[in-house]
């Protein structure tokens, strides 16, 4: 645990963007968070192994939620909820986590179908990149994205990262592992000048 929390020491609990509000999940965040995922279930279902498991108990979610949200609170791992501010509509989630191994660590984003298409997935990972290189001093970070998913690739291309190689993912999946691009950013990384589409 000590390797996961020294480098997310310090992470911001909340990140404001032009437009976002990147916020700790909270437990009465469960029903909108399964309404959002069941709504969007075969949208996420080729590339997050986690929907293979959806739903959970909605008791059981909000003990999740409550989790990740004490994982933000703790620098653990950073888990945010990507909301709009003034109306409070949740859009999907993006997170800072322990990568392939114990020193990487790993940007990840997705969100909910009817929210693509806005550059919501791009301006939330351009500030948690800047989270991660400049506020925490981290000397790289990654991205990985399923080489057949466009859409990810293309946040990560308009976000600034550079593609690194092709490997077999490191992640549980049933079934043989897909290839997936891996991205990186690093101290040269400098942010988009603009990201309107995600």
């Amino acid at each position: 645990m000590a390797a996961v929390t020294a480098p997310l020491s310090g992470v911001p609990t909340q990140v404001r963007t032009r437009r976002l509000l990147l916020r700790p999940f909270r437990a009465e965040d469960a029903e909108n968070f399964d309404a959002l995922v069941m709504s969007s279930i075969d949208h996420l279902l080729p590339w997050e192994p986690w929907a293979a498991h959806e739903p959970h108990p909605l008791e059981r979610r909000r003990r999740d939620l409550a989790d990740l949200g004490g994982q933000l609170q703790s620098g653990a791992a950073a888990h945010y909820a990507i909301e709009l501010p003034g109306c409070g509509m949740l859009l999907g989630s993006a997170a800072l986590v322990t990568g392939a191994a114990p020193d990487r660590i790993e940007i990840g984003y997705w969100l909910g179908v009817t929210h693509t298409g806005c550059g919501y997935a791009t301006e939330a990972a351009t500030a948690l990149t800047h989270v991660a290189l400049r506020q925490l001093g981290l000397p790289r970070l990654e991205l990985w994205a399923d080489a057949r998913n466009l859409a990810s690739n293309a946040v990560a291309r308009r976000t600034g990262y550079r593609l690194d190689g092709t490997r077999p993912s490191y992640r549980d999946h049933e079934g043989p592992p897909p290839l997936m691009n891996v991205w990186l950013a690093d101290a040269e990384w400098s942010p988009p000048l603009d990201a309107k589409r995600a």
